[in-house]
């Protein structure tokens, strides 16, 4: 069987700077739980995820919110052990051991190097050297500098100690930075460098959930002298912040070489019907069965 990719070349994707530098590192909930889930998993929450933990009702469905959190993020649903929840320990512990700092909590994990570890993981280069800056008074100065490299993400970042407190701040937030970051929040363990992103929109319209692919960004097999693309797709859907209901699908593309080769992108209909009205939000990840990326994406309509 012969395996085919569609070749692209990355943009820059511009997005937003979400719950890595905007949410507060405050406890939303006095229960030790919330105290305990929610002040960690917000650095690699989506923004839509925070918004619904905030109106949470009660204990219960917090508790159900985070089984469903990791549920997402487990690459690996058939196996008893879930690698990305794992993993984020891990760099918990790790960050909070390595990168403490004299502000604040002094906790590692809340500072910029500790966030930009749990996020992206451990870089491919890592140095530190002195350079001389300007401060603000217009003074030379010598300050430690720490240079980190992420080949995958083509990222090479530059953590500034100032010198007064031992304490690194990131000195730039691009939007290929950025762009990392939210792909990093839902798959956290190192990704495969050979893997294609598989990235896609969703939107719902009329009664469908609609998910455009780029075909540059799918797998395919031939088979029979047809080119095939194979999708797991599963659905959270949430009305007013509360989830309501879950959807589960598999969906299979086929067509000649030369067709898809004429494609933009390739569009997947789930039927769906809300049965009240309301605020509602639509979770979807999609998993390409061929090559085993996945992405996620959010859909939010008033009905």
């Amino acid at each position: 069987m012969k395996r085919y990719y569609m070749i692209f070349v990355p943009g820059v994707l511009l997005v937003f700077v979400l719950s890595f530098v905007s949410c507060s590192s405050k406890a939303i909930h006095k229960e030790p739980f919330e105290d305990d889930f929610f002040e960690k998993t917000q650095i690699i929450m989506s923004r839509n995820e925070v918004k619904i933990y905030k109106h949470l009702p009660d204990k219960e469905s917090r508790e159900k919110f985070a089984e469903d959190f990791w549920k997402l993020r487990d690459p690996n649903p058939e196996t008893d052990e879930n690698e990305n929840k794992i993993e984020f320990e891990r760099r918990i512990e790790f960050a909070d051991k390595w990168f403490r700092e004299k502000v604040g909590s002094g906790r590692g994990w809340e500072s910029d190097r500790g966030k930009v570890y749990i996020l992206l993981g451990e870089p491919d280069e890592r140095n530190t050297q002195q350079e001389t800056i300007i401060d603000r008074t217009n003074t030379e100065k010598r300050v430690l500098v720490e240079y980190w490299v992420y080949q995958y993400y083509r990222l090479s970042l530059r953590f500034v100690d100032d010198g007064s407190f031992s304490i690194y701040h990131l000195d730039q937030w691009s939007t290929d930075l950025l762009s990392a970051i939210e792909r990093a929040k839902f798959e956290i363990s190192k990704p495969d460098p050979d893997a294609i992103s598989m990235k896609f929109n969703v939107k719902f319209s009329k009664d469908e959930i609609i998910i455009n692919i780029p075909t540059k960004n799918i797998t395919f097999e031939e088979k029979d002298g047809k080119m095939m693309a194979q999708f797991n797709i599963k659905v959270m859907v949430y009305n007013e912040f509360k989830k309501i209901d879950e959807v589960e699908t598999t969906r299979e593309v086929v067509n000649t070489k030369e067709a898809f080769l004429g494609m933009k992108s390739i569009e997947l209909k789930i039927p769906y019907t809300p049965k009240t009205k309301g605020n509602y939000s639509f979770d979807v990840v999609v998993k390409d069965e061929h090559s085993g990326s996945r992405y996620r994406d959010m859909a939010n309509t008033k009905i």
